[in-house]
């Protein structure tokens, strides 16, 4: 046990100096000296890892939004395999799916208007 009463509650993180009959805590310096103080080491040499926080850059401008060069979606419900064959068919012949339905579009309508026409004559 010691003599010594404890008057103060001790700060975690502070070194202790027992020997000294001074306080147990320092104060940090103040923000100008740090500042000077890393003024001095910069000069020296001595530039710090960490990026100093200047002057904040702007937030960069939002950049209008271009219109798409397909404004419509479209799903479709597909069975497995004619999913495949679709898939299959724009890979084989190295066009895009959207230039395949195009294809199947124009198919179908000149289908119709074949068997329209073959109706309309009998």
């Amino acid at each position: 046990m010691t003599d010594r009463a404890s008057s103060e509650p001790r700060m975690t993180g502070i070194t202790s100096f027992a020997d000294d009959d001074g306080p147990d805590y320092i104060a940090p310096p103040s923000r100008e000296v740090r500042e000077q103080a890393k003024a001095g080491g910069a000069a020296l040499g001595f530039v710090s890892d960490k990026a100093l926080p200047s002057v904040p850059e702007p937030a960069p401008k939002k950049r209008s939004r271009a219109p798409s060069q397909y404004p419509d979606h479209y799903n479709l419900r597909l069975r497995a395999g004619d999913r495949e064959r679709f898939d299959d068919y724009a890979y084989r012949h190295r066009l895009p799916k959207g230039e395949v339905f195009r294809i199947m579009l124009d198919l179908i309508e000149k289908q119709e208007a074949s068997t329209a026409v073959g109706s309309a004559s009998e």
